[in-house]
């Protein structure tokens, strides 16, 4: 049996505060962004110059330790992830042309989250697009602590576009799982920027799989998962199972004080449309790997 898990997250965010020890890369890096940071950057900064040193000196351990424990008990990929950070990585290092900080900082109850900061930077064979996810502080919970999620990917120009990418999924997001991740961001977007009913229920069908549609999912059950949904408006933590084949999705979130595990299931012939859906309430005495809200046929599956 094929089983494997990834933690996703909507809301969580990245940074590890190391000290770096100086070199030439540093030093580049550092007379860029002197005297041109914005308020509260000195995290991002940390990040993305760790993130350039370890690619310089081919030094996956660098990369894996800005990881919180959490990300890399739930990431059995991430040594993979970053093996692709590694080999798309061409030329030596020149500067940094772009960066932003996180539009979604934020603070309270001991918990810091830094979402998608970006950074541009070029070498002298490609420029490249560094974003990330990290908690910098969690009072709540220290294993959280550190990089959640992180993408590196070619960049055509030096050029900065309009923020980071929405990264579910924790660990590194590469080809062999950019798939769960794009899927869960549409999913969740069309849940809550869709504004008219008739173009959400449009929007929503076009996600789902031929066989779902032929399950007889009437425009009723949709409206009944989107109300369900309303109260949720973050992600906590999630992860993927693929067993036999199937790809199931899982995330956890709160509604009404309430902790729920919501998943769906990726279409084994359609792999890009969602076979099912389905809500349950979290037991404490579990662990989300205890956790198999598969079915058998296609639907949507809500608690009654």
């Amino acid at each position: 049996m094929l089983k494997f898990k990834n933690l996703l997250c909507c809301t969580m965010s990245v940074i590890l505060m190391l000290s770096l020890m100086s070199c030439s890369v540093v030093e580049k890096l550092n007379s860029h962004y002197e005297g041109d940071l914005v308020i509260d950057q000195t995290e991002n900064v940390s990040v993305s110059e760790t993130v350039i040193k370890a690619l310089e000196n081919n030094d996956a351990d660098a990369i894996k330790n800005l990881f919180s424990v959490r990300a890399k008990d739930l990431c059995p990929d991430l040594d993979e992830g970053i093996g692709y950070m590694l080999s798309i990585y061409e030329g030596e290092f020149v500067e940094v042309t772009q960066n932003n900080s996180s539009s979604n900082k934020y603070s309270s109850g001991g918990e810091r989250c830094i979402v998608s900061p970006v950074c541009v930077f070029k070498t002298t064979e490609n420029y490249y697009k560094l974003t990330w996810n990290a908690w910098t502080i969690n009072e709540k919970d220290k294993e959280k602590e550190g990089v959640y999620s992180m993408k590196l990917q070619i960049w055509p120009d030096a050029g900065l576009d309009q923020g980071g990418e929405d990264l579910f999924v924790a660990g590194v997001v590469y080809p062999a799982n950019s798939e769960e991740s794009d899927m869960a961001f549409t999913l969740w977007k069309n849940i809550y920027q869709q504004k008219n009913h008739d173009d959400r229920i449009e929007r929503f069908r076009e996600l789902l799989s031929d066989n779902m549609l032929a399950s007889g999912v009437t425009d009723d059950e949709i409206d009944r998962f989107f109300d369900y949904c309303q109260p949720m408006r973050e992600l906590y933590e999630g992860w993927t199972e693929i067993d036999d084949g199937n790809i199931t999705v899982y995330i956890t979130s709160m509604k009404n004080d309430i902790p729920i595990c919501f998943c769906f299931r990726l279409d084994k012939e359609q792999t890009d449309k969602i076979s099912f859906l389905k809500f349950a309430k979290i037991d404490d005495e579990k662990t989300i790997g205890d956790y198999n809200l598969s079915e058998e046929n296609a639907g949507i599956y809500l608690p009654d």
